[in-house]
């Protein structure tokens, strides 16, 4: 009954958060760039495409340390799947809730493990190994006008665990097929999408845990080969 009603918790999250949509603070847009637009062809720090809005963290302190999200960089060759891992660190058997949107260029094609529910085929990492419940879906209903004007899609992974049980680690793997026609040297990035009702949280729901791991969390890509 327990472990229902977490799953219950994690599905309502994804609910609120992709089906009603959610608010932004918009920030430059990015996108896929060629070795002819960027010089060298690889950019090693990515934008982040949104940032907390100033009102969810009104009085809350800054922590000393917390939850760094990292987003892996990864090669493939034009037509390859690319894997790209969501990570994170510095919080081992310190965290128990994440909710967080992962955006990435039209072009790319997430591999789907059932395309009628908009289940993402994803692996998920030890990070999550005790996670009570956990959702990986796509996002494809109101998208913001952000992401439509930009072409991009974005992904949504949610996990619920009992107390601090998240692990430093993984927490899931999603694959991507790059176009059979692109041209080597082209950057794609992966990025998060903050929404108002995302998360990364501890069990004591400290909002100074959320506010660390959204200001420190540091995006990804796939680079053409």
């Amino acid at each position: 009954m327990k472990n229902d009603m977490i799953r219950a918790a994690a599905a309502a999250v994804f609910a609120v958060t992709v089906l009603t949509g959610c608010s932004t603070t918009k920030k430059p847009a990015m996108s896929a760039t060629t070795p002819a637009e960027t010089k060298p062809p690889v950019q090693n720090d990515l934008p982040v495409e949104t940032q907390p809005p100033t009102s969810r963290f009104d009085g809350v302190e800054d922590a000393a340390d917390g939850a760094h999200l990292t987003i892996s960089k990864t090669t493939a060759k034009p037509g390859e799947i690319a894997d790209v891992t969501l990570s994170v660190s510095g919080v081992d058997k310190a965290w128990s809730m994440c909710g967080l949107h992962i955006v990435y260029p039209d072009v790319l094609e997430c591999q789907m493990f059932n395309e009628e529910e908009r289940l993402v085929k994803v692996k998920k990492g030890d990070a999550v190994a005790y996670a009570s419940g956990s959702i990986a879906m796509l996002w494809k209903d109101n998208l913001t006008e952000d992401m439509i004007a930009n072409k991009q899609k974005s992904v949504f992974f949610t996990a619920v665990l009992d107390q601090n049980h998240g692990l430093d680690g993984d927490i899931c793997t999603y694959s991507f097929k790059v176009p059979e026609d692109a041209v080597p040297g082209t950057v794609y990035p992966i990025d998060y999408y903050y929404c108002d009702t995302d998360m990364f949280s501890n069990y004591d729901k400290d909002p100074s845990f959320d506010k660390y791991a959204f200001d420190h969390w540091q995006g990804g890509s796939i680079t053409v080969e």
